[in-house]
């Protein structure tokens, strides 16, 4: 078995979250936070899964802030395309939603500096044991996280979904992460599960819109689009329960 193979998974993740940064701040493009983003997503899951494994403590806790302030812009961004691609668009949104996010990408860029010191700084400190624990203990944590995920799912609620698509997004960072040959042994049905976490995330980019949109100050008009939006969420969200 490979040794250090979480060690390097985490460190190249690191990596490249420095990278997205860099590149973010000359060239502005949405994919490097999106990028950026989903490095931070499988380096806390890979440490989730050396924390279990392991018994041993690994915070990312310093990550947190980078996440958030990424995920605030990247929202917006969100909002954007899947507004402009309405055949009713409420009147002047997306022109409102652009300059909120110029704000907080001028926010984000000031602070850019101080991100890439505080990534480097915690890659610096990962340390991990030499090797991956025995096949067994492996199997026992994706077995036992499947079935906390079902159990989120099967609870038929919203926070239930979002908890359950949280859940097997964790799995498939962790099991993309393992040599081949522990793929085989956890027995993961790959194919159905990619299947079943597009149609979950269909539906949860519809019901943040729907939440993000009902906080906002906007005119009368975006009642209308809101209304349109939550009919197309309980359908999906129905879709997903009668799968």
């Amino acid at each position: 078995m490979k040794k250090d193979l979480l060690y390097h998974q985490i460190t190249d993740h690191l990596k490249s979250i420095e990278k997205h940064l860099c590149a973010y701040s000359k060239n502005k493009k949405p994919k490097q936070l999106h990028l950026l983003r989903l490095d931070i997503k499988i380096t806390k899951a890979l440490l989730s899964f050396a924390e279990a494994v392991y018994t041993a403590p690994y915070s990312t806790v310093e990550l947190k802030p980078l996440f958030q302030k990424a995920g605030e812009i990247r929202e917006i961004q969100i909002m954007v395309q899947l507004i402009s691609s309405s055949d009713h668009q409420p009147k002047g949104l997306v022109y409102q939603l652009k300059k909120k996010e110029r704000f907080l990408k001028q926010q984000f860029l000031n602070n850019s500096s101080r991100y890439i010191k505080s990534i480097k700084k915690f890659r610096k400190g990962v340390s991990l044991p030499s090797k991956l624990p025995e096949e067994q203990t492996i199997k026992t944590y994706f077995d036992t996280e499947w079935m906390i995920a079902n159990q989120k799912f099967e609870n038929k609620d919203r926070e239930g979904l979002h908890q359950f698509r949280k859940g097997i997004k964790k799995l498939m960072f962790i099991y993309n992460a393992l040599p081949k040959k522990l793929r085989k042994e956890v027995e993961l049905d790959k194919a159905t599960i990619n299947k079943l976490q597009e149609k979950v995330g269909k539906w949860h980019d519809t019901y943040s819109a729907v939440d993000f949109l009902s906080r906002q100050h906007f005119s009368q008009n975006l009642v209308d689009y809101i209304s349109t939006l939550e009919e197309k969420e309980r359908k999906q969200f129905d879709a997903l329960l009668n799968h």
